[in-house]
Formats: structure tokens, C-alpha cells, sequence
């Protein structure tokens, strides 16, 4: 089978744990003895074609070099990929295009190829202009928006998607319009495919906008590490330092507790931390992101994993790549998190996180930990089969 995946992003670009997604599916569906050819943009610093891992890597697309910034976001609300898919398709005749994240928004001029769609829903763009699923900044979302509730939302809340969101965003009809119509664009690119959720979460919020879904969850393999032996229990937390990610929680809730915290990861609330970090006199560092290929000696250091996310993650990655580390990790019981974590604290509760924290640590009794059904034999095996369908 001859397999297009479109991706905005690629390794070693990477945003977050899609393309990380995205990298390990190519992988092992070429071990499946699939011809896989990844389209992704391009740039600077890296080859425009390339082969790696048995993977034909094309860099051709164009779009904005963060999602953190305004003018690198505004260039990705023009990213498309038609052309580039039609050119390869010209010559190449593609059994299945498998588009992730926002390369869904072509999928109406694509499917004029005589070609199956599928489009993989890791994240909540097309469900949400804001891209986070957060109601006023307080709660989880249980709406399907519409313009006057997105307006009413985006004035409330301090971030947009990973932006600050500065009052000449929040108040600006123009930008407003601009972000909604390029929300509803991605959303009606939905009916065009056939869609695979990564969590019965996704899925679910799918059938909320009407549309079906099969779900496949992200995989990872069990990591081999060496044990490490701390003098004090090491916490550790990956990831953006956003408010909706949580730091800000974890450090409140190691106040007090005879712990090493390291916190691994770059964003606008890095300040606040560093200043929380000191006031509170934590021991506690953070640390700049680290390569993939790193990831494993960080949670070889760890006696615990953190994942203090205060908004619905789509999925729970940081949940299996502790588990594929053999690692516990204690998470926030909301969106696809809870599908992957195996204890749960109500998200943003402070005090219910230290208890947990200091339960584990205080426990004698470890509990065996496995990856279930996150391994790359199943998860592969239910994409094959969803391509046959």
C-alpha cells in the first residue's frame, strides 16, 4: 500500500506530541511493509528531500516557523497543502492520503482525487477557534460555537492558543472574524474525510458536531533505561509552561513537601515560575525543552511523573511515555487524559494533588505498571485496518 501522511509539522520540527505522533506511525507502518511518504513544510536547516527510517520525507509546504507568535500564526492561517498533494499524486498514484492536524483544511479540494481521505483529530482546532476547549477560561467547553459565543470567550480568556492574548486581540472585531471563519473552515473540512480520533474523548466530541469517527490511539514502546537512584524523591513535568498546562499548580502543591521538582519545557508563564520557584524557596529548576531522543534518560531520573493539565488534553502522551519508562505519573482527571493515567486528581485542586503526591511517595506498595493497549502492534493494526475500510 502507497501511503501519503500530510503534516504541518515533522521532526525534528516539532510543536508538540503530534508530530512526535506522526513520526512513530510512519515508522511503523513501514515496518508493515507500507511505501510511506511524509509532505511536510519546510525549514530553514533542514533538507527539502530526505530519506529516513525507510521514510521518503518531502519538504515542500510553507507556514509559520512557531504557533506562538502572531506573525508566524497569521502565515500558518494560510498553510495548504492541495497543490503540493495534486503535484505528488501526478506522479504517484497514492492508495490512502492521511492528513494530521491542520493539513485537514485542503481536504475539500482533495477529495476530487480519486483517493480515500483520512485525517487524524489530535487536537482542537477544527472544534474550537480558541484551540482549547476552555469556556470562559473557567471550565471545559460543552458547546458547539458559534461567533457570539466565541467572542464572549476569547474577551475572557488570557491566552489563544499558545499566544498571550493581548487586549487588541480580545477587542478587535476584524481579528476576531479572521479567526472564527478560518475555525469554520477547518471544521467543514471534517465531513470530507474519514476521521480517526486518538481518544474515546475525541471521539466523542466528534459526535457532538455531528461527525463519526474510529478511534486509534497514539502509541509509544517500552523504553529501555537505567534505574536511578535519587537521594530525594524527583518529580518531574514536561511540557509547555502555560497556565492550561499547570505548572503553576505543581509548584503549589510541592510547597512543603521533602521533593526535587524539575520542570522541563518553555512558555510565557516561565517568569511567574521562576519567581514562584524562588519566593516559595522549592527545590526546583527549569529546564529548557529537550530532544525527543532525550526523553528517555528525563524520566530515567524520576521517581514520579506530573501532568497537571487544568484544560481537556485530546489525549495524554506524557500518561504512556511514563508508563513505557515504567514510571507512575499522577494526572488531571479530564479530557483524553483520563483514558491514560492511572491516578487522577480533580484538575487545578492544589491540596488534592499534594495528597496525592505525598500518598505515593509514602506508599511502600508500588503498583506494576503497563502500557495496555498503547503498544505499537495494536495501535498499528487498528490504523491498517481502518485504511481498509
Amino acid at each position: 500500500m502507497k501511503l501519503l501522511l500530510v503534516s504541518e509539522y515533522f521532526p525534528p520540527k516539532i510543536m508538540g506530541g503530534g508530530e512526535i505522533n506522526v513520526f512513530l506511525i510512519a515508522q511503523a507502518l513501514v515496518k508493515k511493509d507500507m511505501e510511506v511518504t511524509v509532505l511536510t513544510s519546510h525549514h530553514e536547516g533542514l533538507e527539502r528531500y530526505e530519506s529516513k527510517d525507510g521514510i521518503k520525507i518531502i519538504r515542500r509546504l510553507k507556514t509559520g516557523k512557531t504557533a506562538s507568535g502572531l506573525i508566524d500564526n497569521f502565515k500558518r492561517s494560510f498553510f495548504s497543502v492541495d497543490k503540493e498533494v495534486k503535484r505528488l499524486y501526478a506522479k504517484v498514484n497514492f492508495d490512502r492520503i492521511h492528513l494530521f492536524g491542520t493539513a485537514i483544511i485542503s481536504a475539500k479540494k482533495l477529495s476530487k482525487l480519486n483517493v480515500p481521505l483520512f485525517a487524524t483529530i489530535e487536537s482542537y482546532p477544527t472544534l474550537c477557534p480558541k484551540g482549547d476547549r476552555m469556556y470562559l477560561e473557567k471550565k471545559e467547553c460543552k458547546h458547539i460555537c458559534s461567533f457570539s459565543k466565541f467572542t464572549v470567550c476569547q474577551q475572557k480568556s488570557s491566552e489563544i492558543g499558545k499566544m498571550k492574548n493581548k487586549w487588541y486581540f480580545k477587542y478587535n472585531p476584524l481579528f476576531l472574524l479572521y479567526v472564527y471563519q478560518h475555525y469554520k473552515k477547518l471544521n467543514d473540512s471534517l465531513k470530507y474525510c474519514k476521521l480517526i480520533a486518538i481518544s474515546n474523548y475525541i471521539h466523542n466530541v466528534l459526535l457532538q458536531h455531528k461527525q463519526e469517527s474510529i478511534i486509534v490511539p497514539n502509541f509509544i514502546n517500552k523504553m529501555d533505561i537505567d534505574v536511578v537512584k535519587n537521594k530525594k524523591p524527583k518529580l518531574i513535568y514536561l511540557g509547555s509552561l502555560t497556565r492550561f498546562k499547570g505548572p503553576q499548580i505543581l509548584l503549589k502543591a510541592i510547597s512543603g513537601l521533602d521533593c526535587r521538582c524539575d520542570l522541563y519545557g518553555e512558555g510565557m508563564l516561565k517568569p511567574k515560575l521562576l519567581q514562584m520557584i524562588k519566593e516559595m524557596k522549592l527545590d526546583a529548576e527549569i529546564h529548557a525543552p529537550v530532544p525527543y531522543d532525550r526523553i528517555p534518560e528525563i524520566y530515567a531520573s524520576a521517581d514520579l511523573v506530573i501532568f497537571p493539565s487544568i484544560w481537556p488534553e485530546p489525549f495524554g502522551r506524557i500518561a504512556i511515555e511514563a508508563k513505557a519508562a515504567g514510571k507512575p505519573v499522577i494526572a488531571s482527571n479530564i479530557g483524553g487524559i483520563k483514558e491514560t493515567a492511572d491516578i487522577l486528581v480533580e484538575p487545578g485542586n492544589v491540596n488534592e494533588l499534594r495528597k496525592a503526591i505525598r500518598d505515593y511517595l509514602s506508599s511502600k506498595k508500588k503498583e506494576k505498571i503497563s502500557l495496555g493497549d498503547y503498544t505499537e502492534d495494536k495501535v498499528i493494526s487498528k490504523l491498517i485496518e481502518a485504511y481498509k475500510c
